[in-house]
Formats: C-alpha cells, structure tokens, sequence
C-alpha cells in the first residue's frame, strides 16, 4: 500500500467510526420505547442511515490493518477477512434492514412472527467471523508488536464483552470499544504517512 493510499485509509478508520458510533447512539439512545416502537421513530431511518455510511468508510479504510502485520500476517490477513465479512454480513446487510425494511413493516402491519427462512444462519456466520476475526486480529497485534499493546487487547476484550449480551444500551459498548480500537490504528496510519515512513510507533 503506497503512503498516499495508506493515509487515506487511516484517515477513513477515523472518520468512520465516529460517524457511525453517532449515528448508533443517536438511534438507541433518543428512540423512544422498546421493540416495534423504535421502528415507528420519524428519525430512526436517518440516524440508523448516518451509521450505515460510517460502516461503509470503515470498510473502505480496513485494508490498512494489513500494513501493521510484522510478524504475524496470517493472523491479521485472518483477523483482516473474517472483520470485514462481518462488518458487510451484519452492519450493512443486516443494518439495512434495521434502518429500513423494519420500519417499513411496522407500518405496513408489523413485523412478523418468525424470520425469514435462512436468516439465523446468515446471523449465525456473520456471528463467527466477528469473533474469529477479532480474535485473531488482536492476537496478530500482540504478536506483530508494530501497533500498541492495548489496541489488541481492546479489540479481544470487545468481543468478549460482546458475547455477553449487555441489556439496554450498554450493547453497544463492545462496538465503542472496537470502534475506538479502529480509530487509533487510522491515527497511526495517518501519521506514519505524513512522515513517509513505517518506523513504529511507541508502545503506550
């Protein structure tokens, strides 16, 4: 990945997360009610729509975690592929049924009873690239050590706590932590690129 590329990657997993972190809290936080009431929200569209584009700029920035690999690139190309299948699996596919199709429905009748045939397992896969994924890109940066200790352990402990199923909107926890996680790697990135260099970081 040429410097220029790389900067505007980096530059991508700064913008991204937060701009789809925000529009996730938006959604959760000011929707009022619980189930079906959140889809009848006039705003739930929008700011469901703002952290889908967020998602979209990640994606696009996630190829520069594979210039971090050091010493472990088969654990970040894992960590690498199986994020970025559940970003698209989860937060686009399934997002956009969040953002749209849902609200749709509520107000066409409602949602109905039984999901779609095949739609638990396509949660299911997406479900375990994530932690495959995570798992294997925080171990590969524990072991490359070329990014920072505790961007490894953050983007571990998220999926951890991810897999606890946190009750109300501290389910979004584990997002803000991977998030953040993200949102330093393009820091790096960015600023490695403006030295025109691959000297690493210091470790803090």
């Amino acid at each position: 990945m040429t410097l220029n590329l790389r900067r505007l990657a980096g530059w991508a997993l700064i913008a991204g997360p937060i701009v789809a972190l925000l529009g996730y809290l938006a959604a959760n936080l000011l929707a009022p009610g619980t189930g079906e009431e959140v889809y009848r929200y006039h705003l739930w569209p929008l700011f469901e729509g703002i952290a889908l584009a967020g998602d979209v700029v990640v994606a696009l920035g996630l190829p520069v975690l594979l210039t971090f690999a050091g010493r472990a690139p088969r654990l970040h190309l894992a960590g690498y592929v199986g994020i970025f299948a559940a970003l698209v699996m989860l937060n686009l596919g399934e997002g956009t049924t969040e953002a749209f199709v849902k609200p749709y429905l509520v107000a066409h009748g409602g949602l109905p009873a039984q999901e779609p045939a095949g739609f638990a397992a396509f949660e299911g896969v997406a479900l375990l690239a994530l932690v495959a994924g995570s798992l294997c890109l925080g171990i590969a940066i524990l072991r490359a050590r070329v990014l920072p200790w505790w961007i490894g352990v953050a983007v571990i402990v998220s999926c951890v706590i991810g897999a606890l199923g946190l009750p109300g909107a501290w389910f979004l926890l584990p997002d803000g932590l991977f998030f953040a996680a993200l949102f330093a790697i393009g820091l790096i990135a960015v600023r490695r690129g403006s030295r025109g260099d691959g000297a690493a970081d210091a470790v803090v």
